[in-house]
């Protein structure tokens, strides 16, 4: 867009089309952080979220016996807190009026993309950490040994990392069908995305999209064909790791926009100069490790 196309694309009634133009562009990717965490809206400095130990397996009950109860035990606490992100450009009326190669234009277009790289980024960093992060049960999301509320251990990484393969599909696909809650009880979870880095496009997609087996030259059905979503994140920084995350409702991968993004264009009456920011709160984490499965490869 052009000066010489919009001629008042600076006067104050036309700013309002800049914001267009960021938000435009900030929603032209896939959201792939919002296909991935479970996203909610917040109306407070931060949320607060605790998990349980339910109910054990339902016990045999002789004829005529009182029915037995149980309480549910309290675990690990997690606490969100939104923090801000915000950043603006500014023009000055000459360079305004001088504009004659959508200079303006491209660099508004580059907060939109800035705003969705810092989102991308950021809840892409609870993968990229979860190998040596502190969780809220005080081990890293993909741990070998998680410390379950009702006491024992579980993990949700192989004790020794696979990399992606048939090999390492079914052991991703047996651990989480083998994963139980905090009473030691199978949940039957199963793997509904699984995320890769670009290093890995082309294997998964071998994996994933072939009806045969893309690892022998027999004739053999591929049990993994088109039974998981696949989800390339360019925002994963190992180029080996790999991961897998059980239906939305099954995990804890969590994400809260306190104020979602969002612009405001103004132009100083005494220098002419044209300011616009682009701003938003939120926080991205997880409660739990359950429902989630991951290897360095």
């Amino acid at each position: 867009m052009l000066r010489s196309g919009a001629p008042d694309l600076i006067l104050s009634d036309a700013l309002p089309l800049l914001d267009v133009i960021i938000m435009d562009e900030y929603g032209r990717l896939p959201d792939v952080a919002a296909e991935i965490f479970n996203v909610s809206g917040s109306s407070q400095w931060g949320e607060q979220d605790t998990t349980y130990a339910g109910v054990g397996a339902v016990p045999e009950t002789s004829e005529g016996e009182a029915v037995s109860y149980q309480d549910p035990t309290q675990g690990y606490d997690k606490t969100y807190t939104h923090l801000t992100y915000k950043l603006g450009v500014s023009f000055s009326e000459e360079m305004v009026e001088d504009e004659k190669y959508g200079l303006i234009t491209k660099t508004y277009k580059g907060l939109g993309m800035s705003m969705y790289q810092t989102e991308q980024i950021v809840c892409a960093a609870v993968l990229n950490d979860g190998f040596s992060d502190t969780g809220p049960d005080g081990s890293s999301l993909f741990n070998s040994s998680h410390s379950l509320i009702a006491g024992g251990t579980y993990g949700n990484r192989p004790a020794t990392d696979v990399a992606l393969s048939m090999a390492g599909l079914k052991e991703m696909d047996v651990d989480l069908m083998n994963q139980v809650d905090h009473r030691n009880l199978n949940v039957f979870l199963q793997a509904e995305c699984i995320i890769a880095p670009p290093d890995l496009k082309q294997t998964l997609f071998e994996l994933l999209k072939s009806m045969d087996r893309p690892d022998t030259a027999n004739r053999s059905t591929n049990v993994y064909y088109d039974n998981y979503q696949a989800k390339i994140w360019p925002y994963l920084t190992s180029t080996t790791a790999w991961f897998a995350v059980a239906n939305k409702a099954q995990h804890e991968l969590k994400k809260f926009n306190r104020v979602s993004p969002y612009t405001k264009s103004e132009q100083d009456f005494d220098t002419g100069d044209v300011k616009t920011k682009i701003r938003s709160r939120f926080s991205v984490g997880y409660s739990d490790w359950i429902g989630t499965w991951g290897t360095t490869g």
